[in-house]
């Protein structure tokens, strides 16, 4: 037996091509229409994506800068602190001083300038340490002048010639002024 083969009519066929045609054309539409959405949704994810990655960069940097600033004012701090005990203990030094001149007994004298030696020492391991004034040319940052003396020598106008009271420094800051006597 032999099978019949059916024969379809060619205006059946290309009615068939065409509503194939038409329907691949739809969908590859829908499939365009989807894929342009997935892009624009794509492009702002982007563009949020790079928005975020700044905002942590600045984020970042103000909190360096917030880390700095910090850092900067603890250390103001704790140099406001040390000079704030330093300028108390320091009119200590100048009656210690006084007093070591004074005592005659020379057991006591020798105790008092072991104190007066530590002291020194202590003030200078916070890095304080004393203004030169003697001798130096007077400088009205370093300097409070009180009292001036005529001199005759030219080279010794604008000079320290006597140091009432010692100055000191720590760093660039100056603690305290010294207290001089000028040549003019």
């Amino acid at each position: 037996m032999a099978e019949e083969m059916k024969e379809v009519p060619v205006q059946e066929r290309s009615d068939d091509a065409k509503a194939q045609q038409q329907n691949a054309q739809a969908q590859l539409s829908a499939l365009m229409q989807q894929l342009a959405v997935a892009q624009t949704i794509a492009t702002k994810e982007r563009n949020r994506s790079e928005e975020l990655a700044n905002l942590v960069n600045r984020m970042q940097a103000d909190f360096d800068n917030y880390r700095k600033r910090n850092a900067e004012l603890n250390k103001k701090q704790k140099e406001d602190g040390m000079v704030a005990v330093i300028e108390k203990v320091i009119p200590v030094l100048d009656v210690l001083k006084q007093a070591i001149s004074m005592i005659t007994d020379e057991k006591v004298a020798e105790g008092v300038k072991m104190i007066y030696r530590q002291i020194t020492e202590m003030l200078s391991n916070f890095g304080v340490s004393e203004i030169p004034a003697l001798g130096e040319q007077f400088d009205p940052n370093l300097h409070n002048a009180i009292m001036q003396v005529k001199v005759k020598d030219p080279d010794k106008v604008n000079m320290v010639v006597e140091v009432f009271q010692k100055g000191y420094r720590m760093g660039e800051r100056i603690i305290r002024h010294s207290v001089v006597k000028v040549a003019k």
